[in-house]
């Protein structure tokens, strides 16, 4: 158990700094940094505790508590603290433990920085060519869940270089949707992905096959498996070809591989999109509208 939590540990650690330095990204791709996306990033810097005792997580929240300390933030604080962004970044982008050339380091980039170009809660165009660019350099990421659905409608976007505002709407709510990250609802990060949930009429749990992932404001996981069971369907830990539901939590796991979405849903999501198998992916509100209607 000690080294699982030890693995735990240092997994979600190298996570927390992969979002870091995009979330940093995606503040200063579209060359300025604003009051708002200040603020995003002191909120999400004080619920990243695993990497609070790093030196450049210290300078970075040393440096907003100056800037923030007379309530204001005028122009040249904002030119300053986006260069020490920039300094502070690449100093992470340094750390000798921090390994940044593989498959999952290059999907916690890609959650980082789609946080970031939502920080301000707005989405402007060199924002959305960055979020094309960075996409189009990696193949696994623009051809592959969950890459590959915000690339396809990046692409479709800017085809005719013209970003309307039902575009733009559209493109900011899906990235909400993908990161669990609403800063209209306060939340800076910790909501599960909704990208992959499927709309349904109803929710038979009747001698159906269900399985569970995330946390749920419900209440704890096994009370939640009670139930269902109660409800009559049959849950089992893991995403099978034979499952029917899979019902994700209002809330993110701490342990999932990635911030907003672990393996049990890219499974399901491949099994559904890639294998054609008729199960359902229904998020937690779903699973009681539906419960209390039945």
């Amino acid at each position: 158990m000690e080294k699982f939590n030890r693995f735990n540990y240092f997994r979600n650690r190298d996570k927390h700094f992969a979002n870091l330095i995009s979330i940093i990204d995606g503040i200063i791709c579209d060359g300025c940094v604003n009051s708002q996306e200040i603020l995003y990033l002191d909120t999400w810097l004080l619920n990243a505790n695993e990497i609070s005792d790093n030196f450049c997580f210290k300078s970075i929240r040393r440096r907003i508590s100056d800037v923030l300390a007379d309530e204001t933030i005028d122009s040249t604080e904002l030119n300053e603290i986006k260069k020490d962004l920039i300094i502070i970044q690449k100093n992470l982008l340094e750390l000798p433990y921090l390994h940044l050339n593989s498959i999952e380091s290059d999907r916690h980039l890609f959650e980082g920085l789609c946080k970031g170009i939502l920080s301000d809660k707005e989405l402007n165009d060199s924002e959305i060519k960055y979020l094309k660019w960075f996409l189009s350099k990696n193949d696994n990421l623009k051809k592959n869940y969950p890459g590959k659905i915000i690339y396809d409608i990046v692409k479709y976007i800017l085809q005719d270089s013209i970003v309307t505002e039902e575009e733009r709407e559209f493109l900011r709510k899906t990235l909400i949707s993908f990161t669990g990250c609403d800063i209209e609802s306060g939340v800076v990060d910790g909501f599960a992905t909704q990208l992959p949930i499927d709309i349904i009429n109803k929710f038979e749990a009747s001698g159906k096959t269900v399985c569970l992932t995330g946390e749920f404001i419900y209440g704890k996981r096994s009370v939640c498996e009670q139930e269902i069971i109660r409800q009559g369907a049959n849950v089992i830990g893991n995403v099978t070809k034979k499952l029917d539901y899979l019902i994700v939590g209002t809330m993110s796991s701490k342990n999932w591989r990635y911030t907003s979405h672990g393996r049990k849903i890219e499974k399901a999501v491949h099994y559904r999109d890639e294998k054609g198998i008729p199960l359902k992916i229904i998020n937690e509100e779903q699973w009681q509208d539906f419960s209390y209607s039945n």
